[in-house]
């Protein structure tokens, strides 16, 4: 006898577990005719713990086996819940390597957080026309969603299942005005992806939020600090996005600057400046201290990194707390353009790009480094680290498939 997949939304009084069987729930009293059938039901609870567990690409083969199958797999519970398990085991990563010149095609390394220094790359074709990628149109990624703009529009893309929806630019932004910095994160308490846009309107930012939920743009406050700047595009955690920022006319005046996805309300944090004693010294007369320095999530927690020089590393162990900024890391000699990517299983090692151009394993306690080796990686990349997910597996665009 086949056995079908639950239904992940339960209804109040019945919970189908198989297309011949129909459990009451507990409320109702049970007779011996219910007991018979509580085994398919802890088996069908057995199928769904085990499916959680399959990689994107396997789920969207096993869509195929029947209509149970596929109607509970692209339910949006489902893909909470096998998202959430991904990132509570570490399992399903995905890393992604986006040229810098345009292409039509995109590189994907095969090895996960497991420490190793060798594995190998796919080239795989993009499931668009246009635009061609290249790393200047990412403008954020979360939960394996990765955001590109192209100055029209916007591009909600899933590269582990190849599929994507496109997203016109807000109004304001079509009649005449560039967007410059933004960001792309997840609203739990909404369960809705929204995309934030900056519009800048000298002296002030004009704040635009496109809602996937509901498919449409809205103007909230106005970008709060005054005589303040962006200079790069947010990192998404714990419910937020999160941008450094520097002072107009004084750039050794720097904040984090916040905005929950859910309240939509925006709060900043003090950049830990004394923890960098030889940044200011090391700032040349034609560099902004901007430059030398970034902000990234790493294991959970927010990271400020030096982008080069005698490059150091702090994350804030208490979210949201200044005086629990800890150091991450710290290197002696001299690096240009280093930047943290994930933590290795053991959470003893990271991964770093280095010079947009090779990756290499950084042991956290004895301090040697182990060169990645794979062959076929572009020349000049950046590099996108993420979790595999199902999110868009609904009724949006799929051109090609090249898995």
């Amino acid at each position: 006898m086949r056995m079908a997949l639950p239904q992940i939304k339960h209804r109040k009084e019945n919970l189908t577990l198989h297309p011949a069987v129909t459990v009451h729930s507990q409320t109702a009293n049970p007779t011996s005719r219910q007991k018979k059938f509580s085994m398919p039901c802890l088996l069908a609870e057995l199928l769904i713990d085990i499916v959680t567990r399959l990689s994107p690409k396997d789920l969207v083969s096993f869509m195929c086996v029947s209509k149970e199958w596929k109607a509970t797999i692209q339910d949006p519970q489902f893909a909470i819940s096998h998202l959430q398990r991904s990132i509570k085991t570490k399992s399903h990563p995905i890393i992604l390597l986006i040229p810098s010149t345009p292409m039509s095609c995109y590189f994907s390394l095969n090895f996960s957080h497991n420490d190793t220094t060798s594995g190998k790359v796919l080239k795989i074709k993009l499931p668009w026309e246009q635009p061609l990628l290249t790393r200047d149109l990412i403008f954020g990624y979360c939960n394996g969603l990765v955001c590109i703009h192209d100055g029209e529009g916007f591009l909600l893309w899933n590269p582990s299942i190849h599929k994507f929806k496109r997203i016109p630019s807000s109004p304001s932004s079509i009649h005449g005005h560039e967007d410059s910095y933004g960001g792309f994160g997840y609203d739990s308490v909404n369960d809705d992806y929204k995309l934030v846009s900056f519009l800048q309107f000298h002296p002030h930012y004009e704040v635009h939020i496109y809602s996937l939920k509901s498919d449409a743009w809205k103007i909230i406050q106005a970008f709060p600090p005054e005589d303040f700047v962006l200079h790069s595009n947010g990192v998404f955690l714990k419910g937020a996005l999160h941008w450094l920022v520097h002072h107009e006319t004084d750039d050794e005046r720097m904040i984090i600057l916040t905005l929950d996805l859910a309240s939509e309300d925006f709060s900043k944090f003090p950049v830990p400046f004394h923890m960098f004693p030889d940044l200011i010294s090391l700032k040349s007369g034609t560099s902004d201290l901007a430059d030398l320095i970034s902000l990234v999530v790493m294991g959970g927690y927010l990271c400020i990194y030096l982008v080069e020089c005698r490059s150091k590393a702090l994350i804030m162990k208490e979210y949201g707390v200044a005086e629990s900024w800890t150091k991450f890391y710290s290197f002696d000699k001299w690096v240009y353009d280093y930047k943290p990517l994930m933590l290795s299983s053991c959470g003893k090692m990271v991964l770093f790009e280095e010079d947009s151009s090779r990756l290499a394993w950084y042991d956290l306690q004895n301090g040697t480094q182990k060169p990645v080796r794979i062959y076929g990686m572009p020349e000049i990349f950046d590099t996108i680290t993420s979790v595999g997910s199902i999110h868009l597996l609904g009724s949006l665009i799929r051109r090609r498939d090249n898995f």
